[in-house]
C-alpha cells in the first residue's frame, strides 16, 4: 500500500479559550451539552500527561472506554500501545483522547449535535496541549479534525496541517486491527513511525509539506 506524504489542509477557527487540566476535567465529567448525558456510565477524558508532544485521538466510545472512562480500552488500547512501542514511542509519554466523550445507547451513530458538544471539548483539551503532532485514529476521527468529512483512504498516512501548524498523521483504528484486518495493523504501525519521524525532525512537519508543495505548483506553473 503506497502512500504519498504532501497532501494538507486544516481548520481555521480561532481555538478555544484555554482552561486548566482540572477545570477542563471537571467539564467534561459534568457536560449536560447534548442527550448522550442521559445515556452515559463514565464520560471519557484524555489520559497521558498534559505537555505531551504527541496526542492520539480515537473516535467514539464504546463499552470498555463508557465503564472505564478512558479513551481507548480493552484489545483497542493492547494494540494502540504495542504499535507505538514498535514505533520506538512510549505509551506513557503519550496523550490519547476521543471526539466523542459519551457512548451513543446501542452504539449508534452520533447526531451532528451530539457531535459538534463533544467537538468543543476536544478542541479546548488540544488548545491547552498544544501538541506538535496528533495521530487520528479512523475516519471519524479523521473527519472531525479536518473540520469536513475526507475519504479516509486518500488521505490515511499522509502528513496534514491542522490547527495552525500541527501536524496531523490520520491512520487505521485499532479496533479495526482487533477484528483482523492485517491492512489495519500494519498501517498503524507504520503511521505512528511516520508521526515519531516529524517529532525526531527525521520528516518535515504538515505545514513544511504544504509550503513545498506550493513552491512545487508555482514552479511548474
Amino acid at each position: 500500500m503506497t502512500r504519498p506524504r504532501t497532501r494538507s489542509t486544516g481548520t481555521t477557527a480561532p481555538p478555544p479559550a484555554v482552561r486548566t487540566p482540572r477545570e477542563h476535567i471537571r467539564a467534561v465529567k459534568t457536560c449536560t451539552a447534548c442527550s448522550l448525558h442521559t445515556e452515559r456510565m463514565t464520560p471519557v477524558v484524555g489520559d497521558g500527561p498534559i505537555d505531551a508532544r504527541l496526542v492520539v485521538v480515537a473516535a467514539i466510545p464504546r463499552r470498555h472506554e463508557d465503564l472505564q472512562g478512558r479513551a481507548l480500552a480493552g484489545a483497542g488500547r493492547n494494540v494502540l500501545d504495542s504499535a507505538l512501542m514498535s514505533a520506538g514511542l512510549v505509551p506513557a509519554e503519550v496523550r490519547v483522547t476521543s471526539v466523542m466523550r459519551c457512548r451513543p445507547l446501542d452504539d449508534r451513530e452520533p447526531t451532528s449535535d451530539e457531535v459538534r458538544a463533544c467537538n468543543a471539548h476536544l478542541r479546548e483539551e488540544l488548545a491547552m496541549l498544544s501538541p506538535e503532532v496528533i495521530v487520528s485514529l479512523g475516519a471519524f476521527a479523521t473527519s472531525v479534525l479536518l473540520g469536513r468529512p475526507v475519504p479516509f483512504e486518500r488521505v490515511a498516512g499522509y502528513r496534514l496541517d491542522v490547527l495552525q501548524g500541527v501536524t496531523l498523521v490520520p491512520t487505521y483504528h485499532p479496533r479495526d486491527a482487533v477484528r483482523g484486518d492485517p491492512q489495519a495493523a500494519s498501517a498503524l504501525r507504520r503511521d505512528l513511525a511516520v508521526a515519531r519521524a516529524v517529532l525526531d525532525g527525521r520528516m518535515k512537519t504538515g505545514a513544511q509539506a504544504l509550503a513545498d508543495l506550493r513552491s512545487r505548483l508555482v514552479a511548474d506553473g
